[in-house]
């Protein structure tokens, strides 16, 4: 190159050099005050490049050094489930972790799925945000609208702002059922509360082999993978969401919250898992939870003076089950070890990517076991169809066996073809050491559960104990810390409510550090307790969760129920670590000090007004007690089971307008064929279609009872318009009988009588489908899922629902969900 060459070129560089300069990158700004204000344009605009100066602004960055975050919250799992914590369930990533990290054996939760969820990303008391139910309870007071105030920015929207990629996957169970259309309104989905990225499912619970799918704002539906099943599906979304991230912005932190189905019912699980567990639950619950008692003293995850809290009455003993009935519940916790174990597995197929990407020593986890106790939901006797009490209906351990027998047997139990759930023994056996469990925020097996936590950059204490008092309220600000950020005191303009929970930063360092939560009030239901600096007094109201019979229920009514009246246990946690030991008597000054400070905690956080029962919780959102006529169109599919025409103890038709080419789309089988609408599946639900040219209907009460109709004639070619009619006996009355009528056009066909009909709700997820049929089918495999084809053959115009009144105030049917229903409980 010539000397001219280089003596153009330098300047040239200078001027470039000069005319582009860039502004420090993200520099010095309040983190209290989110998002970031826009910064002023530093440099030179003017009428030419030449004399003009550019500056650019910069992403907003994470502090230097801050840490990737996951945090894992399983569902639905007991203290005394995880080997990690002496139980009976191969946990051997919790395990590794453990050793790797730190167990924390006094971690609290609120006792209910939605809620702990709220408090767990909020860090403010679930009462203080709406969330004194789950989400598909509507309650007219600030405590229970299930809407989370601006106020209260998630943990999730803060990191996001500061610089961090979000992201959820799983289990999400903070968006009403009125509002998973997708007509939204979406201010309460993931995207919406700080998460770039959402896969997984909205309500609180769904099938692991055909869940309806939900990616960021749009519903995606059944997958159509062969062989699918949730937790692997969410391990893998997981990993390469971290891949792709970490592929395109190797610099930027993540935060992934990884909330798993599991253990929720339906427990199922491929029967590999299941099967490992073979023949290890023989010796039944009373057995088992004297071996976890044992196994926790040996690891030291107790108290070598902890005492085994005895068998309430409410749990029958092993000893007194019937044989047959033994081999039942056996197969039952079989399924449920293999579930949770499955569970692990997906948990370290995450940990292993981080590993293998080299993140894993900067990365700090949570993983809680839990989001409340075991569930005791399952009765006494379990259920192959958890519906079914969710419908109000008992079914004895011999009606169970004769139906799990028609759908294949024990060995059945678990697959794809039952929505099952286990004894509530066995969930009192998971939460050993303590008494209760889900729902009873009163008693540690409720609000106990075990969480290990690990960063190797900063924890040194490798596979030590922490019993400090500890709270999902704690969980946000103490990553908040941990990435060097502060409490935002605005977001988006709107002034920020304190979080109630502390950090717990510092007892990474200290195995001695003090206990910086010193108080906290837990409440679910009527259930309630208050601690404050190891003392801890409770309530709980004389009622069994899974109790639901009217009688029961009754004594909770508003003007039957005074929670004064109920009987208030205290105990000393410092010195009593399974509240085996009720001092109440030795200490009234002590109970009187705690029951004040829990109706001023209750004032505060809007807990009030306080309830015995679920009745008043349910909402009923405005479509399901105003709204008589629902039109859908062809192509509709996976609509929400909350959200389908309300279709229950009342009369009913529903018209389609066709138009029949004549074929069936087989081409085997002749004349028009296909699903015209579908809900649910044969575990409950119903379908109208047309097999081989005739209309038919059937209706499942809850895979005990199928009822089917077909017309005699064929459908016409051409335009034509069919109906079914449902007449109830008794509109209003809970679970009417009634007679069953098909139309074409305007002839009647047939006729038939439902004798029971499903009360209140077909199924906890599966959705409703215009011209298909997705997930399980209505009728059984080996029904019309065989015979006709994926996709309806003629041309579907409309369909449309037409009501007939209920009957019944609203008030009247609030009272009878009192009495029947127990959804506000089971998710």
């Amino acid at each position: 190159m010539s000397k001219l060459m280089l003596c153009l070129i330098v300047p040239a560089v200078t001027v470039v050099t000069q005319m582009f300069e860039c502004l420090a990158a993200d520099g010095d700004w309040d983190r209290t005050m989110l998002p970031r204000r826009a910064q002023l344009f530093q440099g030179i605009a003017k009428r030419t490049l030449e004399g003009s100066k550019a500056a650019f602004t910069h992403p907003v960055k994470a502090p230097p050094d801050a840490p990737n975050v996951l945090l894992v919250l399983i569902d639905d799992a007991g203290f005394g489930n995880p080997s990690t914590f002496g139980g009976s369930v191969a946990t051997p990533t919790f395990d590794k972790l453990a050793a790797e990290g730190l167990r924390y054996n006094r971690f609290h939760v609120t006792a209910l799925c939605s809620p702990t969820r709220a408090a767990l990303l909020s860090g403010r008391n679930h009462h203080a945000v709406g969330f004194g139910s789950i989400s598909e309870l509507i309650g007219g007071w600030p405590g229970y609208s299930t809407n989370c105030p601006t106020s209260a920015a998630s943990v999730a929207q803060i990191l996001q702002l500061n610089g961090y990629n979000t992201a959820a996957i799983g289990k999400w169970h903070l968006t009403p059922d009125a509002q998973q259309g997708p007509a939204g309104p979406f201010d309460r989905w993931p995207n919406a509360l700080g998460f770039d990225y959402f896969w997984g499912f909205l309500g609180g619970e769904t099938s692991q082999f055909d869940p309806v799918i939900v990616e960021n704002n749009k519903i995606i539906g059944v997958p159509k993978e062969k062989n699918f099943y949730l937790n692997d599906a969410m391990a893998e979304h997981s990993i390469t969401w971290i891949r792709d991230q970490k592929a395109q912005a190797p610099d930027k932190p993540f935060f992934l919250y990884f909330s798993t189905g599991a253990s929720h019912a339906p427990h199922q699980v491929p029967k590999k898992w299941s099967e490992k567990y073979k023949g290890k639950f023989d010796q039944g619950w009373d057995k088992l939870r004297e071996e976890t008692f044992a196994r926790q003293k040996q690891l030291g995850v107790i108290p070598a003076k902890t005492k085994l809290t005895p068998r309430d009455p409410a749990f029958p003993a092993w000893d007194g089950v019937p044989p047959e009935e033994k081999k039942l519940y056996a197969r039952q916790m079989e399924v449920y070890a293999g579930y949770q174990e499955n569970t692990d597995h997906a948990v370290g197929r995450v940990l292993q990517a981080i590993q293998e990407i080299g993140l894993a020593d900067n990365t700090l986890v949570i993983y809680i076991f839990g989001d409340n106790g075991a569930s005791m939901e399952g009765t006494e006797n379990g259920t192959f169809n958890e519906i079914i009490t969710l419908n109000g209906i008992p079914v004895t351990a011999e009606q169970q066996l004769k139906a799990i027998k028609a759908y294949g047997g024990l060995e059945k139990w678990g697959g794809p073809d039952m929505d099952p759930h286990y004894a509530a023994s066995w969930a009192w056996a998971g939460n050993t050491p303590f008494k209760w469990g889900k729902q009873v925020a009163s008693h540690l097996g409720g609000i106990r559960n075990p969480m290990v936590v690990s960063w190797p950059k900063r924890i040194k204490d490798k596979g030590g104990l922490r019993s400090q008092f500890t709270h999902c309220t704690d969980i946000a600000p103490t990553i908040l810390e941990a990435a060097g950020l502060p409490q935002p005191k605005e977001v988006n303009g709107v002034g920020q409510m304190p979080m109630h929970g502390v950090s717990f930063l510092s007892t990474f360092d200290d195995a001695k550090a003090p206990s910086r939560h010193t108080q906290q009030y837990f409440e679910i239901l009527g259930n309630r307790a208050m601690y404050k600096d190891g003392w801890i007094a409770c309530w709980r109201p004389d009622r069994i969760p899974w109790k639901l019979d009217p009688p029961t229920l009754a004594r909770f009514a508003a003007d039957k129920w005074n929670p004064d009246n109920d009987k208030c246990e205290l105990y000393n946690l410092d010195e009593d670590f399974s509240q085996a030991d009720d001092v109440a008597d030795k200490y009234p000054d002590k109970v009187r000090e705690l029951t004040a400070l829990f109706w001023a905690e209750a004032e505060k956080y809007q807990v009030t007004p306080l309830f015995g029962e679920i009745a008043f919780l349910w909402g009923f959102p405005k479509h399901t007690t105003d709204q008589t006529k629902f039109i859908y169109y062809s192509g509709t599919e996976n609509i929400s089971s909350g959200m389908i025409p309300p279709i229950y103890n009342r009369s009913y038709n529903i018209n389609a307008d066709l138009d029949n080419p004549g074929r069936s789309g087989l081409g085997v089988r002749p004349g028009l064929a296909g699903v015209i609408v579908a809900e649910g599946s044969f575990l409950g639900g119903f379908s109208l279609y047309v097999e081989a040219g005739h209309l038919k209907h059937t209706y499942s009460f809850l895979g005990l009872k199928l009822d089917t109709i077909a017309s005699n004639d064929e459908l016409p070619k051409g335009k034509v318009n069919v109906r079914y009619e449902f007449t109830a006996d008794k509109p209003g009355e809970f679970a009417t009988s009634g007679t069953s009528r098909l139309f074409i056009n305007g002839k009647q066909e047939a006729e038939g009588r439902i004798e029971h009909t499903v009360p209140l709700r077909f199924t906890g997820y599966a959705g409703m489908d215009i011209g298909t049929d997705n997930g399980l089918p209505v009728v059984p495999k080996l029904g019309y899922a065989k015979l006709l084809p994926k996709y309806f053959s003629g041309t579907i115009e409309k369909v449309e629902f037409d009501l007939g009144p209920a009957k019944i105030s609203a008030q009247d049917l609030q009272r009878i969900y009192l009495e029947r229903f127990a959804s506000a409980v089971r998710n």
